[in-house]
């Protein structure tokens, strides 16, 4: 049987803090968590629950990632900001001499970070990997292309062979991986097939939303506080009401 203690920590100078409870977020019951404990099954509904309080931000370094918290799969999908450091660190090679787009892709994962916390219905996985990725062909295709016609076509199909390798190598599940391909496929930008349309899912809809708010707030960034007819023609185009509620409050 796998560990579930982090063989880094020691004992022997504990606090009483050291030792709390924490509510089950399945059924309600109260689980009883040590400092060392990276997860534990709750005694009501034995579902595995990880520790709230626990940095597993050391998943990003540590050898002993997998022996520690077994499945990393489950932490990405209880903490998306481990996948989002993890999947930045990976895109930030893929994107050399291209400051404006690596720029835009932070702004965008920043943008769905808030959403994520507001949206209940989405992938949070899903959503961070096909943002910090969407784009990773980008540069090698320029430097192959220039600005040619067949730039566009040629990051969307490099993207996803880049993001394919990545994402196996974190050992996402194959659900999640054949979600973001397909929500890397549609490409990037309001009215481009059905996202944000009546049979956009969740995920391609916030996808649609995560686009629209960045290119808004970053054209923005220098020309002011936005009219209100710009506001307004904004959220008439974001399709979630997460996303919505996020533009009423921050732009």
């Amino acid at each position: 049987m796998l560990a579930a203690k982090c063989p880094g920590q020691d004992r022997r100078n504990w606090k009483p803090e050291d030792i709390f409870e924490h509510d089950c977020p399945h059924c309600g019951a109260v689980i009883e968590f040590w400092k060392t404990d990276v997860k534990t099954r709750c005694p009501e509904c034995r579902e595995t629950v990880f520790n709230p309080k626990f940095n597993l931000g050391c998943a990003l370094w540590c050898a002993y990632a997998e022996q520690c918290v077994g499945d990393l799969s489950g932490v990405y999908t209880q903490r998306p900001d481990v996948l989002r450091d993890k999947l930045e660190m990976e895109a930030r090679k893929h994107f050399i001499g291209e400051r404006a787009r690596l720029k835009y892709t932070q702004e965008a994962a920043e943008v769905a970070s808030r959403l994520l916390e507001m949206e209940k219905e989405a992938d949070p996985p899903v959503i961070v990997a096909a943002v910090l990725l969407h784009d990773a062909g980008y540069a090698a295709c320029k430097k192959e292309l220039g600005d040619g016609a067949e730039l566009e076509s040629c990051t969307v199909k490099k993207s996803s062979e880049i993001a394919g390798q990545i994402m196996g190598e974190l050992k996402l599940p194959r659900a999640v991986q054949e979600k973001v391909l397909k929500i890397i496929a549609l490409g990037k930008g309001a009215g481009n097939g059905n996202i944000g349309g009546v049979n956009g899912e969740v995920n391609e809809q916030l996808w649609h939303d995560i686009h629209e708010l960045t290119r808004f707030m970053l054209a923005k960034a220098d020309a002011g506080n936005p009219l209100p007819e710009e506001k307004e023609a904004l959220m008439g185009r974001l399709r979630r009401e997460s996303s919505r509620r996020y533009a009423q409050k921050h732009i």
